[in-house]
């Protein structure tokens, strides 16, 4: 009898243990779906609060006439800060047509930005040869030499021609990390026929295009719309022939430069709690009553 008793504790015992561990089991399951679904909710609302952001760039460009874009618009702000519930959004909106866009070098007659994308190297501290690895990948074609592109994990048999995204020139193995941050400040990638918006673009990148005038004397120009923004392309041009005392040479095509833009990038940051995410996205103003929009986004949560 004193056996048998023995026995039944020993199975209550093992049934105890069993079912505790089932319990154990269950409660952490049950805790790991209330975490996944916390950090989807949080997913959820992180990209709300971006979206929020483009919506907020949207508005303010479509407020803007769009007849002059300089650095005294609203939309030109140096940085927004909007607190958000458990959390807040930074971001800014750039004028990309103030940068140096690549796919300018896809038009081998365009000699000018060739001679200006080089200066800006320079001035940047990027080798030559990098330069050369860049012209070549946006080439007709690629680049002659892919041996490097074939070593790449994954390989990748580059076509050439205009580029989407800047963010593709990652792709050529030439092109440091460091250097492809430098660029990414003066350079962008838009449709081949843009214009360079001379209300917003740099001493440093317009003295590319101008190698006929000092940079001094490109800084007075670019001093005048601190003051009042050139209303019309032909009022710089007219400044800087005077500078100049003689008129520009037929390689200046003032077709490829502007007083306004449509393209503009936004950059911004959302933070949730213990969540941050990042996007860029590159925003179209097209003339009313169409207006801005979206053309693509990229968003990064670490």
């Amino acid at each position: 009898m004193i056996r048998d008793r023995g026995f039944v504790l020993v199975n209550a015992l093992v049934l105890v243990a069993a079912m505790a561990a089932v319990a154990v089991f269950l409660l952490a399951r049950a805790e790991g779906a209330r975490v996944r679904l916390e950090q989807s909710q949080s997913s959820d609302q992180i990209g709300y609060y971006l979206d929020g952001f483009d919506a907020l760039a949207i508005t303010l460009l479509n407020s803007d006439n769009g007849n002059v874009d300089h650095p005294g618009d609203a939309w030109a702000k140096a940085d927004y800060s909007v607190p958000v519930d458990r959390g807040q959004i930074t971001g800014q909106i750039t004028d990309v047509q103030g940068l140096f866009n690549l796919n300018w070098l896809t038009d081998p007659t365009n000699t000018r930005a060739r001679a200006a994308f080089d200066q800006l190297l320079n001035r940047t501290g990027i080798a030559p040869q990098t330069g050369t690895a860049i012209v070549a990948f946006l080439r007709s074609g690629g680049p002659d030499a892919r041996q490097a592109y074939a070593r790449l994990d994954p390989p990748i048999d580059p076509v050439g021609g205009a580029v989407l995204m800047f963010e593709q020139l990652r792709d050529i193995p030439q092109l440091r990390p460091s250097d492809f941050e430098k660029l990414r400040r003066v350079a962008t990638a838009l449709p081949a026929d843009s214009t360079l918006n001379i209300n917003t673009t740099s001493t440093q990148i317009l003295a590319g295009f101008l190698p006929e005038l000092t940079p001094p004397v490109i800084e007075r120009l670019l001093a005048v719309r601190a003051r009042e923004p050139y209303s019309a392309t032909a009022d710089f041009v007219t400044a800087a022939e005077t500078a100049l005392g003689e008129g520009l040479d037929d390689s200046f095509d003032v077709a490829r430069f502007s007083v306004a833009s449509e393209w503009f990038r936004v950059d911004s940051t959302a933070r949730l709690g213990n969540h941050t995410a990042r996007r860029t996205s590159i925003l179209f103003r097209a003339p009313f009553p169409a207006g801005t929009s979206v053309r693509w986004h990229t968003t990064t949560r670490p």
